[in-house]
């Protein structure tokens, strides 16, 4: 089995076009999101905008979090599925200097739809308020461990919270629509029995990212098997919107932004 360690996961998260971050909720049920990963001071960081002020509301409250790399999709040779545990701190940066001194290089590398709206000076004039960002920095806990790469569309990353813990693990699923879903992780693990979980699927069309997918399924372990209680999302693509659509979706994400803006603790005032 591969040995990895700090370096290992900083080389990945350069690497990575995404990543999986599972957090607990207040009630400690299990959440997970999909992120793009940027490299900062020889670690991990992810740069919310301000349309996402909730998301970094609840991280910023969850005293423990996992971090999962799975999914190789548009990753750089060094990229190295694992999964670690740790904490992250939320970095206010309404003016966007940390993002820009140190991590738009990277976000424009990586993320197609942030090329349209702050590729070049002049588009970031004009879209100034997708520029201030949220800043979670990542501080590992333990040591990365090996983690099971993502083959097809039957794979997931399941989280779940134990003994104040939240943990993750790529997980091969045999039917995504099922009451009792059965996971079996890709590493050949054993998965604890009677706690809260989620189930994570996220797709994005290739290259460009332009259009992106997630289904999260929560509910509990029993058995091997995840007895659901919701679903949110879809596992769907669908087709590439119109400049209508397209449109209509850029005025919610800066009305959003300006909205996250406005917040009195992270925002300009």
């Amino acid at each position: 089995m591969a040995v990895y360690d700090l370096q290992t996961l900083s080389t990945s998260a350069e690497m990575a076009a995404v990543a999986e971050l599972a957090y607990s909720e207040e009630d400690g049920s299990p959440r997970l999101e999909p992120l793009t990963p940027l490299p900062l001071d020889g670690g991990v960081a992810f740069a919310l905008s301000y349309a996402r002020l909730e998301l970094a509301r609840r991280l910023a409250e969850a005293p423990r979090v996992s971090l999962t790399f799975s999914d190789s999709r548009l990753a750089y040779v060094g990229w190295n599925p694992l999964a670690v545990r740790g904490r992250v701190e939320v970095i206010p940066d309404p003016e966007g200097d940390l993002f820009l001194d140190e991590l738009l290089y990277w976000e424009l590398r990586k993320y197609g739809p942030s090329r349209e709206l702050i590729g070049s000076l002049v588009l970031r004039r004009d879209n100034w308020w997708y520029v201030p960002r949220l800043i979670l920095r990542f501080t590992a806990s333990d040591v990365p461990r090996p983690a099971a790469r993502r083959t097809g569309p039957e794979h997931g990353v399941l989280a779940w919270r134990a003994a104040q813990q939240t943990a993750s693990e790529p997980v091969r699923v045999d039917d995504w629509e099922a009451e009792r879903v059965t996971v079996r992780p890709a590493s050949g693990s054993l998965v604890p029995e009677g706690v809260p979980a989620a189930l994570l699927y996220h797709d994005f069309s290739v290259p460009d990212r332009d259009l992106r997918a997630a289904l999260h399924v929560s509910g509990r372990l029993e058995n091997g098997r995840l007895a659901v209680t919701s679903r949110e999302g879809t596992r769907v693509l669908g087709k590439r919107p119109g400049i209508f659509a397209r449109w209509r979706a850029q005025k919610e994400l800066e009305r959003r932004c300006k909205a996250g803006l406005k917040d009195p603790r992270w925002g300009e005032g």
